[in-house]
């Protein structure tokens, strides 16, 4: 790499692009593809990668990450491969991993400091400062790691991810262990972030609330494939027409849910004294379950489920719903 692109790299359009990627563990004959053909170009702002367990989302964003090699394919971020310019990569990469640990004895300074020290970031108190901040973390400069509660400790990491004011910035969970006022603060962060221009910021989250109001662009990954690419609003529209409210019984719903293998996002119970006790309000994802149902406005989340269809943890949760429901109506 010669010098006029290094010097240049902190103005570089960095663009984050996948051709044919591939991804396998184990032996060529007994191994397991997670990710598999994957082309895609993400370009600067936020983007949400979105998937069910297993779909191949933590492989890739490791692999973006420069902590795991792709098998097949080539990426190029913003100036640099990431077969040959791992160290050049790091130098403006910026990543939160679903799990991060910390020495529990060191201050939250401490802890900066350290991992600023080891990306060999400048002036690195100023840059600790602003992160702290971006973070609501500054009170807590001066106490123990181990002192901190988990939601905490997920702002740490999240101010880690933030030091020396990196040009992609790679959260997996980003919200995960944060309260409402919190998660609400961070999103603003990361969407002001995003709107600068400057800035590639990619997320992988089970919360639709984060993709829907941070990210201008989505991919969806399936069984490790790409099987969507585009904006919050296409990928809900994907669900236009199939989206249904149903007003119905508990026993009417799992009778139906059974016979014409419907899929259930959500269920509200009926708060009335004057209607049956075991009333609900059932959202249905697919062909309309009942004359009296009614067509909803798509959601994101509509979009998502009419994309990838239910999975066997989908009946589960259905089955705990509804299992907690017949018992606030006994009680």
């Amino acid at each position: 790499m010669n010098d006029g692109t290094s010097l240049s790299a902190a103005h570089y359009p960095w663009l984050v692009e996948l051709n044919g990627v591939s991804k396998r563990y184990g032996s060529s004959s007994h191994g397991k593809w997670a990710l598999q053909d994957l082309s895609l170009t993400i370009s600067p702002g936020v983007w949400g990668l979105l998937g069910r367990n297993g779909a191949g989302k933590t492989t890739l964003l490791q692999i973006l990450a420069t902590l795991l090699e792709p098998t097949t394919g080539t990426i190029r971020i913003g100036p640099y491969d990431v077969r040959r310019d791992r160290r050049n990569i790091r130098r403006f990469l910026g990543f939160l991993p679903q799990e991060i640990g910390f020495f529990p004895a060191l201050t939250v300074k401490e802890t900066l400091r350290y991992l600023g020290a080891l990306q060999g970031i400048e002036q690195i108190d100023k840059s600790i400062d602003a992160a702290l901040d971006a973070v609501n973390l500054r009170d807590r400069l001066k106490s123990r790691v181990g002192t901190l509660s988990g939601g905490m400790r997920r702002r740490l990491g999240l101010a880690q991810a933030l030091l020396g004011n990196p040009r992609l910035l790679i959260i997996d969970e980003p919200t995960a262990g944060l309260d409402l006022v919190e998660q609400q603060r961070f999103r603003t962060l990361l969407g002001t972030l995003g709107a600068q221009g400057e800035r590639t910021i990619l997320l992988s989250t089970h919360i639709v609330a984060d993709v829907a109001t941070m990210a201008g662009q989505l991919a969806v990954l399936d069984h490790g494939r790409l099987v969507f690419q585009g904006t919050a609003k296409e990928l809900a529209m994907r669900s236009r027409g199939r989206s249904w409210l149903w007003r119905t019984t508990l026993e009417r719903l799992e009778k139906a849910r059974q016979h014409q293998h419907l899929l259930v996002t959500a269920i509200t119970p009926v708060v009335d004294v004057r209607v049956a006790a075991n009333e609900v309000v059932a959202r249905i994802e697919g062909e309309q379950p009942a004359p009296e149902a009614v067509l909803a406005e798509p959601t994101l989340e509509d979009g998502y489920f009419s994309l990838i269809g239910g999975t066997s943890s989908d009946e589960d949760n259905y089955a705990e719903r509804l299992a907690g429901l017949r018992s606030a109506y006994k009680a």
